[in-house]
């Protein structure tokens, strides 16, 4: 099995950031949210496929299944945990932080996103109200 990328992270991520808007994600919604071409979109979504990170369907409907899933939860808690540690300890403005978290969520092993937590107090929610899931 091939490994994880932080480019395969982006898109798992997306993908569910999107699903969560509950709207039926197709390879333009990505590459919307991502800033890329369809055709680039189009081309990691059938590596994703391979990987078995996602499913399609004859509509062009995109889902993840429940490895990227799992994956998906995993880069969120991360993100958004990290985001609290932006804003909170070292005072980032909130709509600065996103873009911090999204690099440092690919770097922060899983050991340091639990000790993060810990040293955080385990928060609920991010700076800007969303829940944070384990």
């Amino acid at each position: 099995m091939k490994k994880i990328t932080s480019t395969r992270e982006d898109y798992v991520r997306a993908i569910h950031c999107l699903g969560e808007q509950g709207v039926q994600v197709r390879i333009i919604d990505i590459a919307r949210y991502l800033s890329l071409a369809r055709s680039t979109v189009s081309e990691r979504v059938h590596d994703l496929e391979r990987a078995r990170l996602i499913k399609t369907n004859r509509s062009g409907g995109i889902t993840l299944t429940t490895r990227g899933h799992g994956l998906a939860e995993k880069l969120t808690y991360k993100h958004r945990l990290i985001e609290v540690f932006l804003h909170t300890v070292l005072d980032i403005p909130s709509s600065d932080i996103h873009a911090e978290a999204h690099k440092l969520e690919h770097a922060f092993s899983d050991k340091v996103i639990e000790r993060l937590a810990k040293f955080l107090g385990n928060p609920d929610v991010d700076p800007h109200g969303k829940k944070i899931k384990k």
